[in-house]
């Protein structure tokens, strides 16, 4: 394969600062996929667009070269560079619905990108469109067409981006953490769509991202950034075999794995240290167990270990490097078995009981308003919480998670159906009642940013809901619960006196914890906590909710989607799917022996940094909406087994355990 293109000690910076991208080099070839992986605030962003030449204001290419089939891309006029952008070189950004202008149709922002670069016009242009979102696999893609982004799905947007990026037919595709907090079955999708794409053209791709399964599946190449350096670069053979640097190591023990049992995630300390400052010697060794002397002193060179393989650190300095067996990876096989309380000390007592819950929202028309249907959002859910134990609430994104979320919560209100907590029927109550009621129940969203006042400082925030629920005699108790409260999540007294935007995401998660933690509730309802979380920082918060868990007896509904950290913290899991539950049972029994296909289906696009995944399943269609829900099992129109049963009646639960039910024909008696 060719040269496709090459950066050579590209440095960028603030202008009269500090350095965000610090001497890099690296290339990629036709054809190949190179993965740039670290943590958030590493640099990764900020290289892809030097390469693109679409830096902010304040932040300029200082130095370096960059060659895209030969051609000195920081030496192009800004004409020509318009050329090479979209018609040589594309970019899909990380949040398509920031990135898809709202007031445009769908066909038109496409449309841009062919008449500039193909010169198509009219029929034309409508024509390669339409072609481009089928290829891209978008449903109905002329009438789409006429559609704006608001009216498209997470992952139907990002189809749009990729379609838009792929119209000019570049060369380089550069792929902007294109996965996140995307479903796992929208994930697959996308991910094979890229693969697909380059199998057909040829085309290079620079995929950044944060997630070791998706380069697994999808790198040629890999480099490791860190706070402005490639810190190791190899195959992903080599790299997943055996990471060299003590930062990809811990990256790579950080991940979540059911074979830890209840023993702690790898966490890395700290964070990655900001511009202003980057310290002295290696930018990693105030977070490497490994460091000395030398490391806080001198800025490590790159050495070579292999044909491919390279890494920035002391320990491989001359003379000092030797490759030791079963040393780079913390071995899952070998981690200690878990004690009994692992995970969580469970009880009998049943904390939480919902039974046929319906949440029902009108769909009014025309200028009386009139009701003119219903949009199913949960449709007839039950499930329990013991107390001390944890529930995983799993599904694609518009299942209606988060809608029962906010209704055990009486945030809303239930259409029908019962909410038991602590023996009290929380439905029916008046807003009195239920404030007594909400102090044993809390929420942690999945946006801290969001969901903290910008305007007040984290001892105001803490202390609001102490207030409401007068918790604490006088300011001086509920100062002291404060204190308190953050020396339980791992924070310093003193950021009481901050405001959320002085913290890192993982610190403001810590912060909401913290305030769901300061009315003294016995249930915690967490959102989607960590689906936008670096690996490191996720370790982190799943660490800290474990250990609140047996030290405070808490029980926990975990709203999510990401498989792996239900493995590695769930007790049960109760699948969802158009508004419900199709199949619940104890982790081992979801996880390891799936029965229902939407379920199998979800497993089934999980990426694995083992290699060893299953055969991904792909299902037809996107979710049907549930303000018209389908006849018979919801699941149908997209499962390859359904039949005439499936279509007209609605499977009712299977046990084929004490501990494991699923809704679905293909194990019950109605054929």
């Amino acid at each position: 394969m060719t040269e496709l293109l090459k950066v050579s000690s590209l440095v960028t910076r603030l202008n009269n600062g500090p350095r965000i991208v610090d001497d890099i080099s690296f290339s990629i070839k036709q054809g190949e996929t190179f993965a740039l992986l670290g943590e958030s605030g590493c640099g990764k962003s900020m290289t892809a667009l030097s390469l693109m030449r679409l830096l902010p204001g304040g932040i300029h290419i200082e130095s370096g070269t960059v060659q895209l089939d030969e051609a000195d891309i920081l030496a192009l006029p800004e004409r020509i560079m318009r050329e090479v952008r979209g018609g040589k070189m594309a970019m899909i950004f990380q949040e398509p619905g920031l990135s898809l202008n709202p007031v445009m149709t769908v066909g038109d922002q496409i449309a841009e990108a062919l008449e500039l670069h193909h010169e198509l016009h009219d029929a034309a242009v409508r024509a390669r469109c339409v072609e481009l979102l089928d290829q891209v696999g978008i449903p109905d893609a002329a009438r789409r067409l006429n559609e704006y982004p608001f009216q498209l799905s997470g992952g139907m947007k990002q189809r749009v981006m990729i379609a838009m990026a792929l119209a000019g037919e570049p060369k380089l595709l550069i792929a902007d953490e294109p996965t996140t907090a995307l479903d796992v079955t929208i994930q697959a999708q996308v991910l094979q769509l890229l693969r697909d794409t380059q199998a057909q053209t040829g085309m290079a791709l620079l995929l950044i991202t944060h997630d070791l399964g998706v380069v697994s599946e999808m790198a040629h190449q890999v480099a490791v950034m860190y706070a402005g350096h490639i810190v190791e670069q190899a195959t992903r053979e080599q790299l997943f075999a055996s990471p060299a640097h003590p930062y990809t190591q811990k990256l790579f023990a950080a991940l979540p794995d059911a074979a830890l049992g209840g023993q702690p995630l790898a966490a890395i300390p700290g964070s990655v240290p900001p511009l202003h400052d980057i310290p002295k010697g290696c930018r990693f060794a105030p977070r490497c167990d490994k460091a000395w002397a030398l490391c806080h002193e001198q800025a490590p060179e790159w050495t070579k270990l292999a044909e491919g393989q390279g890494v920035r650190c002391h320990l491989y300095g001359e003379g000092r490097w030797e490759k030791r067996e079963g040393e780079a990876i913390l071995s899952r096989a070998d981690a200690p078995p878990s004690p009994a309380s692992g995970r969580g000390a469970g009880g009998e007592d049943k904390l939480l009981q919902v039974s046929d819950l319906k949440v029902h929202f009108p769909i009014r028309k025309g200028i009386l308003q009139r009701t003119a249907g219903h949009v199913k959002a949960v449709d007839g859910l039950s499930l329990e919480i013991q107390q001390g134990r944890t529930l995983a609430l799993v599904g694609e994104s518009g299942c209606g998670k988060t809608t029962v979320g906010k209704a055990l919560l009486q945030l809303i209100r239930p259409t029908a159906g019962s909410v038991c907590y602590a023996g009290n029927n929380l439905v029916g109550l008046d807003a009195q009642q239920l404030r007594e009621q909400r102090a044993g129940m809390q929420m942690v969203f999945q946006d801290p940013y969001a969901s903290l006042n910008p305007k007040m400082r984290v001892a105001e925030i803490l202390q609001e809901g102490m207030d409401a629920l007068a918790i604490g005699n006088n300011g001086a108790e509920r100062q002291r619960r404060i204190d308190e409260l953050l020396d339980q999540v791992g924070l310093a007294q003193a950021a009481k006196w901050r405001y959320p935007h002085e913290f890192s995401g993982g610190q403001r998660q810590r912060i909401a914890i913290a305030r769901a933690l300061a009315v003294n509730p016995k249930l915690l309802i967490c959102d989607e906590p960590t689906s936008a979380l670096d690996v490191s920082v996720q370790a982190q918060i799943l660490n800290l909710l474990k250990s609140l868990q047996q030290e405070l007896r808490l029980s926990y509904l975990f709203i999510t989607h990401n498989l792996a950290v239900v493995e590695y913290l769930a007790h049960e899991v109760c699948v969802m799917y158009l508004g419900r539950i199709v199949e619940r049972g104890t982790a081992a029994d979801v996880l390891h022996n799936a029965q229902h296909p939407y379920t199998r289906a979800l497993l089934s696009a999980v990426p694995r940094i083992d290699g060893r995944g299953m055969e991904v399943i792909r299902l037809a269609g996107d979710m049907p909406s549930p303000a018209n829900p389908p006849q018979g099992c919801h699941f149908h129109p997209r499962c390859v087994h359904a039949d005439a049963v499936c279509r007209s009646v609605y499977p009712a639960a299977t046990n084929s355990s004490t501990t494991h039910a699923v809704h679905c024909h293909l194990y019950g008696g109605e054929r």
